[in-house]
């Protein structure tokens, strides 16, 4: 994100006097920089071919004029200027090389946030890794774990800021911010703290965030690993957690990525299979009695591990009652919630069904 904002700043120099369409794309194809700011964080027309090729420097396509770049020697990035005549040519190549040339100056004073944004991003390879640990002093084998901070309605630099007030940098926990939509939190996992702990801390977050903004957050918990090479992978099995938590934990803003192991096995099933049971067990006759009571009284005896009296209390219903709405599912469905084997059966294909009419 540092380096972004600095190629931005440098951009909105240039296109004063240049007065061409422009915009910078990294290897994925997002523009992280653009002379109409709109256009930042949209994806843009990048053919897979242009990122892949390694010999050529400048492309054509879509009348538009394309010229890598490299920042430092793990981060590439793509100018793209509306036209393809030789004056566009020769202001990429003009551009490029002012941006190389200001942007590896402020390599020398990354800070530690954006050494951990890359080591987040895998955008550095070992041997980098290795010299910017010794650089900046970083603990290689403490281990940690990510959590990512995603909210509605606010910015997420407005999230960061926030969060520095609770994570201040002198910290062994470094607060990150990641891209326009992600704050991400690397949190140091010492040996007295465990799941318990880690979601209570994603409760605090969120907490400070709606009652600083009064913005609901969605946060994700990956796994802790042992040491800087594999922080990655927590982060993104955080960011899984949350796609996955979404669909299938709606009552819940906070996902922690080893507690979803069903969901996370249903988030992999094929659509098109989630479709046919979501078809086959939304017929009329379904429809009819999965009312929303019902679907609540069914939550609650999930919930208290099929105990008719536990449920029935929670609900403020007779025994008798509860009995008699469960009676009805077997009838009308063939399934007796009150047999494990049939409330897991029950159960797998009502989230089949929140997969497929969440993705479609």
């Amino acid at each position: 994100m540092l380096m972004e904002k600095r190629m931005q700043k440098i951009l909105e120099k240039l296109v004063r006097s240049l007065q061409v369409e422009t915009d910078i794309l990294d290897a994925n194809g997002m523009i992280v920089a653009s002379s109409d700011k709109s256009r930042i964080g949209t994806m843009g027309d990048i053919m897979k071919s242009i990122v892949e090729e390694e010999d050529k420097a400048i492309f054509i396509d879509n009348n538009r004029t394309y010229m890598k770049f490299t920042v430092d020697k793990s981060l590439t990035y793509f100018l793209a200027m509306e036209g393809t005549n030789r004056v566009i040519r020769n202001y990429c190549l003009l551009t490029v090389s002012l941006l190389e040339s200001q942007l590896r100056n402020s390599l020398q004073k990354l800070d530690k946030e954006e050494v951990m944004r890359r080591i987040l991003l895998n955008q550095l390879g070992e041997l980098e890794l290795r010299e910017l640990v010794r650089d900046y002093k970083l603990d290689l084998g403490l281990p940690r774990c990510v959590f990512i901070i995603r909210t509605r309605g606010i910015e997420a630099d407005n999230v960061y800021r926030m969060l520095l007030k609770a994570f201040p940098r002198s910290q062994e926990d470094i607060l990150v911010l990641v891209d326009g939509m992600t704050v991400s939190l690397v949190k140091a996992v010492t040996e007295d703290i465990d799941d318990e702990d880690l979601i209570q801390l994603g409760n605090a977050i969120d907490e400070t965030i709606e009652n600083e903004a009064s913005i609901k957050a969605y946060i994700g918990i990956g796994g802790t690993k042992e040491n800087l090479f594999r922080l990655q992978e927590s982060y993104e099995e955080a960011t899984r957690a949350i796609e996955v938590g979404r669909i299938y934990n709606t009552s819940n803003r906070i996902y922690m990525y080893s507690t979803l192991l069903l969901e996370r096995f249903l988030y992999d099933v094929p659509l098109h299979l989630c479709e046919k049971y979501s078809k086959d067990l939304f017929v009329k006759e379904y429809k009819k009695l999965l009312s929303d009571e019902m679907l609540n009284t069914i939550e609650k005896f999930f919930e208290n591990s099929l105990n008719l009296s536990e449920t029935a209390r929670q609900l403020f219903i007779h025994r008798n009652t509860l009995v008699y709405r469960l009676d009805k599912i077997q009838k009308v469905m063939g399934l007796d919630l009150r047999n494990f084997h049939h409330a897991v059966t029950f159960k797998i294909m009502m989230m089949l069904m929140d997969r497929y009419t969440w993705e479609v």
